[in-house]
């Protein structure tokens, strides 16, 4: 089978639709959408899934949560979507991500780099604007050739127009991940700077797996990763982290894939937090 676990759309920072993704991923069997802080995008995708017959469409998200140290991602699979009060968490997430946004881009002006903001909110395209959708009217304003050069020089954790987010520790995305009777992954390993650390630290919490297969995974850090899921009975995941060419050209859909069995083994591990505690 063909499957790719992690996969974003303009819902959140991706290039493309819900609907234009699922037709780029039309010869895939099972795909999950896994966009920052919202579901927005699902809903959209699996319709325009059904109509034309393929892929499967695995409702996820991914936490951006964060510690002492930086960014600690966290994917959740197999979500309810339809949970009112995780809903009304997510709505928190995507006020504070419109205010933040309006921060940068006054400190932005502040250094001489003034942005039109309807244009970043046209690059979002009615998804919850994010630091991609300013980098991205950067190298249209020419203030930059590239998203990267934009936030490495400006908008970066340690950027000089960046702001900080609302924070969000791993163990409360993982109990969120839970509480929306999803499955918690731990996202990108190879881009956090003590991997095995972070996954004890966790596993205290109820983390549920790994994502073993990523572009950012060095070869140490899968048979790592690989090492301690077996030892924790984590399950493995993977996937291409696809954001559109436009914003990753070097990422394409597929180019990672998980081991196999893992969408089984995620799909019977959600049967656990769907079914009612006595």
């Amino acid at each position: 089978m063909r499957v790719d676990l992690h996969l974003h759309t303009n819902a959140s920072d991706g290039q493309h639709t819900p609907s234009e993704l699922v037709v780029l991923a039309q010869k895939f069997n099972i795909i999950a959408i896994t966009d920052h802080d919202t579901t927005d995008g699902i809903a959209e995708a699996q319709e325009a899934a059904r109509k034309i017959g393929s892929p499967q469409i695995i409702p996820g998200i991914e936490f951006s949560a964060e510690d002492d140290a930086g960014d600690v991602h966290m994917l959740g699979y197999f979500i309810d979507i339809q949970d009112a009060a995780f809903q009304a968490e997510l709505q928190k997430f995507q006020n504070d991500r419109f205010t933040r946004g309006q921060r940068m881009v006054e400190k932005l002006a502040a250094l001489g780099l003034p942005l039109d903001w309807n244009r970043i909110a046209a690059l979002a395209d009615g998804g919850s604007i994010g630091r991609p959708h300013i980098a991205r009217a950067m190298v249209e304003a020419g203030y930059v050739e590239t998203v990267r050069e934009a936030f490495d020089r400006y908008i970066a954790n340690d950027g000089i127009a960046y702001v900080a987010r609302r924070r969000l520790s791993p163990e409360e995305a993982v109990h969120m991940i839970h509480a929306a009777k999803g499955v918690a992954v731990l996202a990108h390993p190879g881009l956090l700077p003590d991997p095995e650390a972070m996954v004890r630290r966790l596993i205290p919490y109820g983390l549920d797996g790994v994502e073993v297969t990523h572009p950012s995974n060095s070869e140490s850090v899968r048979l790592q990763m690989r090492a301690l899921a077996r030892e924790f009975s984590l399950i493995m995941t993977g996937g291409s982290d696809f954001h559109g060419l436009a914003i990753k050209p070097d990422v394409r859909i597929g180019m990672e894939t998980p081991p196999e069995g893992c969408v089984q083994a995620l799909r019977q591990r959600a049967q656990r937090y769907a079914t009612p505690k006595p």
